[in-house]
This record gives C-alpha cells, structure tokens and sequence, in this order.
C-alpha cells in the first residue's frame, strides 16, 4: 500500500510540470528464463499471472500524435514448476519497482477511437521476492540474479477513447522481457531473462501547463 501512495504521490507532483497524467492497472502474465553455468535452461517452468500498476505523466513532442511519457511502476513476475525426475515442486514470486520511459503514437482517429502504438524502457529493483522449494521458502533478497537491478523493455498497441474534454481512456496490451539478469560472483556464468504479457486499462488526465508567471511567483517564494 506505501508503494501505491508513493506512486501517487509522484504522479501529482510530477503533473505540474506535464500536459496529461496517467494511471494504469493490469496483469502480467510472466515466465522465467533459467541457464546455470554449464549453459543448461531449467526446463519444466511454467507461466503466473499476476497485477502491475503504473503511474507518470506524459507530454507531446516534436509532431502532433508523438508523446514521451516517464513514470514508475510496480510489477509482479512469477513462475512455477516441478522436476519429476527428482520429485520437487518450486514457485518464484518477486516484485520490481521501475522507473519507465516510453514513447507513444496515434496513428488514427476513427469515431473517436485512436489506436497508437507504444514502446517502453524500465530500470527495475527488486522490491522483494520468495523463492518455494517444496515446503520451505526462501528469501530472494541478495540472490545476484533477482537483486541485480535490470533493465526491462516492452512494446505493445492500445487503443484510446475520450470520456470527457480532458481525461480518456485506455486499454493497452505489450509484450516485454529483461535483459540477461547476471551473477556476477566469480566462477558463475548463472543468468536469468523474465518474459512477460501485460494487458491493462489506463486513465489520462490532461492538465493545462502553469503560465510563466505562476512559475516565477513561485521561484520568487522558494528564494
């Protein structure tokens, strides 16, 4: 719950200084790429599908229908499974928080829905995570694979309808994965990618820029 106050606390501030707020919710439906140092992929794991939430501003840029947005998110990435051959069961739970940039495209108006394109970059740390072998639970804190802060990138299409003269909404659908997750300790060649789909529905908010005025009587106040 602190997690989601901060993220929106972010978001109202960050919105002085940006043309549309956004809030966007979905789920993830993710899955994770295990090789250990020989080189071997851990077979037998399966997709979990859980929430993200994301929060940020957005601004248009350079031509009409290109926007740059920059926000933070909470993710929540998972995978399941089990090894016949030695009869084990294992689950990975863990959740990132992202600090994003992203850029999107309207590519048409038609009867007031805009279809656009979006890609988006993410430097994520992992918040917390549990990994379960059988009946026992591990922390996932300080494992080199899951702590290592990663660098995530997805793109996707949505769809966007206007439900006010400022504020629209959307839904959105992406697929993603992370860059090679690393243990870097000596001797450990170990890596880990994280796979994911995500569909969400958003909400935007425009949000008229603060007049230079404004600006300066508040510069003149912080002084």
């Amino acid at each position: 719950m602190r997690i989601y106050i901060s993220m929106l606390f972010l978001a109202t501030a960050l919105s002085s200084f940006s043309q549309e707020v956004f809030l966007e919710g979905g789920l993830t439906t993710s899955n994770f790429e295990f090789t250990n140092s020989n080189g071997q992929e851990l077979e037998n794991l399966n997709s979990v599908t859980k929430g993200y939430l994301s929060v940020g501003f957005s601004h248009e840029i350079f031509t009409e229908g290109l926007n740059v947005s920059v926000g933070a998110s909470h993710n929540s990435y998972g995978s399941v499974g089990s090894d016949d051959v030695l009869g084990t069961f294992f689950e990975y739970d863990v959740d990132y928080l992202g600090i994003n940039l992203g850029f999107d495209y309207e590519l048409f108006t038609f009867y007031d829905f805009t279809p656009f394109l979006k890609v988006n970059a993410s430097y994520e740390f992992l918040l917390q995570g549990t990994q379960r072998l059988n009946n026992q639970v591990f922390d996932l804190k300080g494992v080199e694979e899951f702590d290592d802060a990663g660098i995530f990138f997805r793109g996707g299409l949505g769809v966007s309808y206007p439900i006010s003269e400022k504020s629209t909404i959307y839904v959105l659908y992406t697929y993603g994965q992370s860059l090679d997750l690393e243990d870097t300790s000596p001797n450990s060649n170990e890596k880990l990618k994280i796979y994911m789909n995500n569909i969400g529905i958003g909400f935007t908010l425009s949000l008229p820029p603060k007049k230079e005025k404004e600006i300066e009587e508040e510069i003149e106040i912080e002084e």
